[in-house]
Order: structure tokens, then C-alpha cells, then sequence
């Protein structure tokens, strides 16, 4: 009985410190990706495009980011943020405009997309309530190299929803 008394303070120190100290790293876990079918309802944006610049923002940590949005600003960045300018060169999904920005976060181990200048990217990407476009890992979004199946499925499915058939006239 004496030990257990004595590890209890140290049990206790030992919560309180892994209550009060942020993770270090959030490792991302995703659900196996949907269907591309599935991937383009739940999207609010999908289009294919080539990345034209990207940006790396740096997080504002907690107290500065307080003190933005004491100041008015409604965007803060709690973690290191990508924003990319993506020329859009097959437009799915409600990808009306040229070039689109997006954000999605730096760490491949929180989800983010490592994207790069130059590449050519298929997109699939949500709205955050601020409006902003935004993307990670759990979507389908790859390079379009790698979305191949995507490409093939929904790009066909697009141009035979465009083609409008001609009747002849009846006789």
C-alpha cells in the first residue's frame, strides 16, 4: 500500500503534464479515398490544374493569432499553411475561374499536399466557412500523373454531360 501512495503523485504529475503539453506531431489518417464519383459530390470544386506558384505561410502560433483576431482579422493560422495559385486547365466542378487559390496545410503528417511549382494537379477541394478553397490527403486530390483513374472517369462523364444530342426534325 505504501507504493501505491507513492506513485500516485507521480501518476498525477504525469496526466497533468500530457493534458497541458500540445502533441507534438498529428499523424494524418484518412478512410480509404472514395470514388471518384463519390470524391466529386462531396467536393465543392474540381477541376485539373497546373500549380503556378506556392506559398508557404507561416503559423501565427496562439497568441499572436489571438491577438489578430482581437484586432478584427477572421483568418489565423494555427499551423504552417501552403496557398497555391493553380491555373485551371480542365475545369469538372463549379471551377468557372482562372487561376484558383487554395490552401492546404504544410506537414504531410497533418494531411497537407506537398504541392510544387510546374506540376499539374487533379483537385478536388471544399469550402471553408470563411470561403476559402481548401485540400488535403483524405480527398482524392493527386498529381495528375497519379489520377489516372480520375482523369478517365469523371473527365469522360464531363464532356458526355456537354455533348447535346441533335433530333432531326420530324417529319
Amino acid at each position: 500500500m505504501s507504493v501505491s501512495r507513492r506513485m500516485l503523485p507521480v501518476l498525477v504529475v504525469g496526466i497533468a503534464l500530457s493534458w497541458l503539453l500540445p502533441a507534438v506531431t498529428l499523424a494524418c489518417r484518412c478512410l480509404p479515398p472514395p470514388s471518384p464519383n463519390f470524391g466529386l459530390e462531396q467536393s465543392d470544386v474540381v477541376f485539373v490544374g497546373k500549380a503556378t506558384d506556392v506559398e508557404t505561410i507561416e503559423a501565427d502560433g496562439w497568441l499572436y493569432g489571438a491577438f489578430k483576431q482581437m484586432m478584427g482579422s477572421e483568418q489565423m493560422y494555427e499551423f504552417e499553411t501552403i496557398r497555391v495559385t493553380l491555373e485551371v486547365t480542365t475545369p469538372i466542378k463549379a471551377a468557372d475561374e482562372s487561376p484558383l487559390i487554395l490552401e492546404t496545410l504544410a506537414s504531410q503528417e497533418q494531411c497537407g499536399i506537398p504541392f510544387q511549382t510546374g506540376k499539374e494537379y487533379f483537385v478536388y477541394a471544399y469550402r471553408s466557412p470563411q470561403g476559402d478553397l481548401k485540400t488535403d490527403m483524405c480527398t482524392r486530390t493527386d498529381t495528375a500523373a497519379k489520377a489516372t483513374e480520375d482523369m478517365a472517369v469523371l473527365v469522360e462523364k464531363k464532356e458526355r454531360s456537354t455533348v447535346t444530342r441533335v433530333r432531326p426534325p420530324s417529319p
